[in-house]
């Protein structure tokens, strides 16, 4: 071959040799440059107003990010954990580069999230945990559940004056996020000897129609003997207040409530004084920061293993501080 030959040809090899370098870094999951990045973003329940404000947040998260689409999708109600693992397998064959994940059951989604991890799609917990810690995921982003139900405890020993019969009205067997709410809890009111809990093995469920047949079966059992309640979630909430309110004794006055989470029936019951507490998540940062979080771990930016994203009690003095709004009304604007 010529000189002259060699001299056209070797720099076109060269550039070659360097595309191809390039191509391979891009290959190999730190750089997305011109690539929209497809994230499935799958809750416990679309029906709650909880969700719809994480919802929200997650929306927020996909308006920031260019480089980011998300698909959000979850069974209807909170208690079909088939459904739900069926929806990650479905996202999983599609292709979907990450998922953002609250599992309905700790241990049942642990199958496909083992899946997901295999196949190097990478996955957020968010909300409620998983049973393993070590099963790999890229970040839990969530309220401290057990901080929560401590937090409920402490407020209604306070308003018992340390004496008196509670209840505990659990939320189901399997959700990680009840479960650790309903255990901060027991661990706050046994550091108070006068108060005696008659009851902690009753389970209203997502649907609020049981919460409140759970709750009238309480109410004919115990009656007039229950001071204090704390139910572990919106629909158990809303559930055991509809079943005192029907109660012709007027147990609705006489036994101090204590909740979690909102809604506009929440709220209302607080403000008649229905209501003693509930116990406030931020479910839009959550949702927001569950998203920011997959981001980050698809694009090579650094990811907390541990996203909290708070826990604040709500009464009857403060429900209407402005301050609070923010967390009563999640929905709003």
């Amino acid at each position: 071959m010529s000189r002259v030959a060699l001299a056209v040809l070797l720099p076109l090899v060269l550039g070659s040799s360097l595309s191809a370098c390039g191509d391979s870094g891009s290959a190999g999951g730190t750089s997305n440059a011109g690539k929209t990045l497809r994230v499935a973003v799958i809750p416990k329940g679309t029906s709650h107003e909880f969700w719809k404000a994480v919802e929200k947040g997650a929306r927020a998260a996909d308006a920031a990010l260019p480089d980011l689409e998300i698909v959000w999708k979850g069974p209807q109600g909170e208690g079909d954990a088939a459904a739900q693992i069926a929806i990650v397998e479905s996202f999983l064959a599609d292709g979907f580069d990450g998922i953002c994940l609250a599992p309905l059951d700790a241990r049942a989604l642990e199958t496909p999230v083992k899946t997901a991890i295999a196949q190097n799609v990478p996955v957020v917990i968010f909300d409620s945990g998983l049973a393993s810690a070590d099963l790999g995921i890229a970040s839990y982003v969530a309220t401290d559940n057990v901080q929560g139900g401590r937090i409920a405890a402490k407020f209604l020993a306070e308003q018992l004056q340390g004496k008196g019969n509670v209840v505990l009205m659990r939320y189901a067997v399997g959700s990680a996020s009840t479960e650790q709410r309903e255990a901060g809890f027991l661990e706050e009111i046994a550091r108070h000897p006068g108060i005696q809990l008659i009851s902690s093995d009753r389970h209203g469920g997502p649907d609020e129609s049981k919460a409140i047949e759970v709750g009238e079966n309480l109410a004919q059992t115990f009656g007039e003997r229950i001071d204090g309640v704390f139910c572990s979630n919106e629909s158990c909430t809303s559930g055991m207040l509809t079943a005192l309110a029907r109660d012709p004794r007027g147990l609705t006055s006489k036994i101090k409530v204590v909740g979690f989470d909102s809604s506009d029936r929440i709220v209302a019951a607080l403000k008649e004084g229905r209501l003693a507490a509930t116990v406030l998540q931020d479910p839009v940062a959550m949702g927001e920061k569950a998203v920011r979080a997959i981001h980050a771990q698809l694009t090579g930016k650094p990811v907390d293993a541990r996203v909290q994203t708070g826990e604040t009690l709500v009464t009857t003095q403060n429900v209407d501080d402005p301050a609070m709004r923010r967390l009563l009304f999640p929905l709003a604007d």
